[in-house]
């Protein structure tokens, strides 16, 4: 890592469930196509859990559980942060408890089979989504009672001890430019509960390194998002004491297409681009509206000049919406 990144984060203990380095590579294809240098961070290939994003943030979170002697973790809803956080926790020998809206019969059954084949301890609330949060008190506090130190996890683990994660990430990034000569102009990817992009904002201005990360909306409005990851990155850069440069944080809306979890025309035609000419799979919630941003820029020259990266946060293709 760069000394500036390394010597932030080494306080902030991982349980070292992510496969390193990070894979950077280039679309020789894709970029044919479109005529432009593109790369892709394999954020799907993390070889843990279910891959995607959330298994960085469950990284850096459950090291903190562990530093703090938890024995069992505690979070809501069914997601792929709650999935990997069971895979993660499986490996950590830590106890997971997860409160789910509805009753068994409700969820995903694949979802519901990962939980189960990780040992997840699965509570369901029949009142739904707006009382998760109270059953989830409750239940911690029953554990507690019982002498179990409890770690909760943000549902996305979108706090700022998650977005440590992609502080590191940044770090991956210029460690790829200086081994290789190529700098980026732009860093692509989708945006939702604010972790990642908060994340590489923050290592950026730690770094210095001369990029925009743009994140594309996956459900809010520009100016909800950005809120919501500004606030992120400042909690984030204070538990690193580093300062923050907020006007870094560049949103774009435009791709949310009917709404969240709901596909668009333009996130399906990417996805397909990509399975075309790549061999990789996206997901119409995530990736494929941050994907049809990706060929959107380019095609409208948006861009600029030099090689952009596309981060691929995961999603498993869809198959457990």
């Amino acid at each position: 890592m760069t000394d500036a990144i390394s010597d932030c984060l080494a306080a902030h203990p991982r349980a070292n469930l992510i496969q390193v380095p990070t894979i950077i590579h280039k679309l020789p294809r894709l970029s044919s196509r479109l005529g432009r240098e593109i790369y892709v961070l394999r954020d799907d290939l993390t070889g843990f859990g279910l891959g995607g994003n959330k298994t960085r943030k469950v990284d850096f979170l459950l090291g903190d559980a562990l530093a703090k002697r938890a024995t069992t973790v505690a979070t809501m809803k069914a997601t792929s942060f709650s999935r990997n956080a069971a895979a993660g926790a499986a490996a950590s020998g830590l106890d997971l408890h997860v409160v789910l809206p509805g009753s068994e019969s409700d969820q995903n059954p694949l979802s519901q089979s990962v939980f189960n084949k990780w040992g997840a301890r699965l509570h369901f609330e029949a009142n739904g989504t707006e009382a998760l949060a109270d059953h989830l008190d409750s239940l911690v506090a029953s554990l507690r009672s019982k002498g179990e130190v409890v770690y909760v996890l943000h549902p996305g683990g979108s706090d700022a001890v998650g977005a440590l994660s992609y502080v590191r990430v940044l770090d991956d990034l210029c460690a790829f430019s200086a081994r290789t000569g190529v700098h980026f102009s732009h860093v692509m990817h989708s945006t939702s509960s604010a972790g990642t992009q908060a994340g590489l904002v923050v290592g950026q201005c730690i770094a210095d390194y001369d990029t925009r990360v743009v994140g594309v909306s996956a459900s809010r409005s520009a100016s909800d998002q950005s809120k919501l990851v500004r606030e992120l990155a400042q909690s984030t850069a204070k538990l690193l004491d580093r300062p923050i440069d907020l006007s870094r944080v560049i949103v774009d809306d435009g791709f949310v297409g009917p709404g969240y979890a709901k596909a668009s025309r333009e996130g399906e035609m990417a996805a397909q681009t990509f399975a075309e000419l790549e061999g990789i799979l996206l997901d119409p919630v995530y990736t494929g509206k941050a994907a049809a941003a990706l060929i959107d820029y380019i095609e409208n020259d948006r861009l600029g000049e030099g090689p952009i990266c596309f981060i691929h946060t995961g999603g498993n293709a869809g198959v457990y919406y």
